[in-house]
């Protein structure tokens, strides 16, 4: 049985600190591997809230993650639980000695994706 490593995708990224370290070695390779989960989960939530994926603009996406997605403990939670769940044991205890810094991360990461992902995410069938 592959381990949660194995499933990642390996980046080659430079690092220069250890919670840089952790950020390129850990948390990149899960965001990629759980891409089209987190891009599934805010197309169900734009469609819970009635926002037409179809019309937004690259500033409406910016202004929606801002007033809206930022504030939602709920799905800040799904985000984050979709992420931590990947973890193995040790970087579990990695993460926990720092939570803060790498939940900033992890949210400063996914809204990049996103924006990264604007037209995939435009063209999502409603």
């Amino acid at each position: 049985m592959p381990s949660k490593k194995d499933i990642r995708p390996v980046l080659n990224l430079n690092f220069s600190g250890a919670t840089e370290a952790f950020q390129n070695i850990t948390l990149r390779p899960i965001l990629k591997l759980q891409h089209s989960i987190i891009i599934l989960m805010f197309k169900s939530w734009a469609v819970k809230h009635k926002i037409r994926l179809s019309s937004i603009t690259v500033e409406g996406l910016k202004e929606i993650w801002e007033k809206s997605l930022s504030k939602n403990n709920a799905i800040k939670n799904q985000l984050l639980g979709i992420t931590i769940g990947h973890f193995t044991e040790e970087e579990y205890e990695t993460y926990a000695l720092n939570s803060s810094e790498y939940n900033k991360r992890i949210f400063t990461m996914i809204k990049q994706r996103l924006f990264d992902s604007f037209e995939e995410i435009k063209n999502i069938t409603e």
